[in-house]
């Protein structure tokens, strides 16, 4: 009786795993690496001062309550998640992580980080590129765990991988007054600088697995709330020398990212053209169903563009009329929109595939 208990135990382990290893190998999972645009709550278990797990964070997420996104409710990973159908991918830092949802992937996005590990020690700590690499790493030796080393290895190289950063390395270095950065660098000495380290970082998550990159332009640096307050727009009409700073960083990034298509044959680095997806938004919100464009739904300040969305914040009503959730970020039907555009646009939005084209969906 005993050694027949024993035999269909084993033989039920060994179905749970052939379903997990069928799981795994046919599963699309998502990898996210980044800043505050894409963080869905890493910075809660970290000793960081950039945070958003506070209301009104998250006042339109299914939950109701803030996770850590700097938004009202979704961010793109999160749509990327509902057309796959499946639940949002976790922070990788979340302790409620269990097998099932590491299987669908992993979020590594630290608020505050950027391309440079020395962008983001104004927040006192952040998951730098290096940290979120690292964690990734621990997370292979996890799932290796779960399904075995072969299962895991082809999880990961059909994956998508998502990174969204440089926008740290201008907003929360470069451009501000104390920075030691814009005093021994030029601005294009500062681009070329960025440029040469992502590429070098891109290669580096090639080498740990990864085949197929979604890569984020910097979006409308001069026309956030934040910049517009910041430099006093006087009519709420965008900072023409930070437009131009993101479209000549932009520019240099989609050379880049095609630089590595051609060195690189068996990847695909995808370039998201964020700042001519976003500016349709900004130029003719009414079409897109706006009312205001140049305004953070909550904020304080000319713009509610001072500082953070707090609960002493003002805040709109109708958070679906506001192109800017607070004073960097966008409004979750933003962030809904964009994901309609990444996943089937055209090569004007994103190139040389769009994701669906990426993954094969």
């Amino acid at each position: 009786m005993a050694k027949s208990l024993q035999k269909l135990a084993f033989a039920l382990a060994c179905m749970m795993m052939m379903v997990v290893q069928g799981h795994a190998a046919d599963h699309i999972a998502m990898f996210v690496f980044g800043d505050s645009l894409v963080d869905t709550g890493n910075n809660n278990h970290i000793a960081s001062t950039a945070r958003a797990n506070f209301k009104p964070n998250g006042l339109d997420y299914p939950t109701g309550k803030p996770t850590g996104r700097f938004c009202n409710g979704k961010i793109i990973s999160d749509f990327i998640s509902d057309y796959m159908g499946v639940p949002p991918i976790k922070p990788y830092l979340d302790p409620s992580n269990d097998e099932s949802s590491l299987l669908l992937g992993s979020n590594f996005a630290s608020a505050g980080a950027g391309i440079l590990n020395t962008t983001g020690k104004l927040f006192v700590t952040v998951l730098t590129v290096e940290k979120q690499y690292a964690l990734y790493e621990e997370y292979k030796q996890k799932v290796a765990g779960f399904i075995g080393q072969a299962a895991m290895e082809k999880l990961v190289s059909n994956a998508l991988y998502s990174l969204t950063f440089g926008g740290n390395d201008y907003i929360n270095n470069y451009l501000m007054p104390t920075a030691r950065s814009n005093k021994q660098y030029s601005l294009a000495q500062w681009q070329d600088i960025l440029i040469a380290q992502y590429k070098i970082e891109l290669r580096q998550l090639y080498n740990l697995g990864a085949r197929k990159f979604s890569i984020s332009s910097l979006g409308p640096l001069g026309c956030i709330p934040s910049q517009l307050n910041i430099n006093k727009s006087p009519d709420g009409t965008c900072i023409d020398k930070l437009q131009k700073l993101s479209f000549s960083f932009n520019t240099a990034l989609k050379a880049m990212t095609e630089e590595l298509n051609r060195e690189i044959p068996d990847a695909t680095y995808v370039f998201v053209n964020s700042l001519k997806i976003f500016m349709d938004y900004l130029t003719n919100p009414k079409a897109y169903g706006f009312d205001v464009s140049n305004t953070a739904c909550c904020g304080q300040g000319k713009y509610n563009g001072f500082l953070i969305c707090n609960r002493f914040s003002n805040l709109c009503a109708d958070r679906s009329k506001y192109v800017f959730w607070d004073p960097f970020h966008p409004s979750e039907k933003v962030n809904g929109l964009i994901t309609e555009r990444v996943l089937s646009g055209p090569p004007s939005d994103i190139s040389p595939v769009n994701i669906k084209q990426l993954l094969g969906i």
